[in-house]
């Protein structure tokens, strides 16, 4: 019994001829590739300056809580310790006044 084996014997011009594009190994070519390794760098670039600017907002936002948090805390221990020397008569002592008592 007999075999049909079929043989595809067209020439490669008559191939790219039917497929309307050429056919070869180039299919990306080299002027392509060089914009798009520079796009991805500067993309990268761009991302970690995305990141660093967020992050230095995010520090830049907590140093002016903590900020607001020691001027509070300051004024309210400075009338603290005012309100302890009113009350023990510091102040009037501090200030060369001599205290006066009440029999006087």
């Amino acid at each position: 019994m007999a075999r049909l084996i079929k043989v595809n014997n067209i020439s490669s011009p008559a191939r790219t001829s039917r497929s309307g594009r050429q056919l070869n190994n180039n299919t990306m070519k080299k002027d392509f590739v060089f914009p798009l390794i520079i796009g991805l760098i500067l993309g990268g670039l761009l991302m970690m300056f995305w990141q660093f600017n967020a992050r230095l907002n995010n520090a830049r936002v907590a140093v002016s809580q903590l900020e607001q948090a020691t001027a509070q805390n300051t004024k309210t221990v400075s009338d603290i310790v005012a309100f302890i020397n009113q009350a023990t008569g510091q102040n009037q002592a501090a200030q060369g006044t001599p205290e006066t008592t009440p029999a006087e």
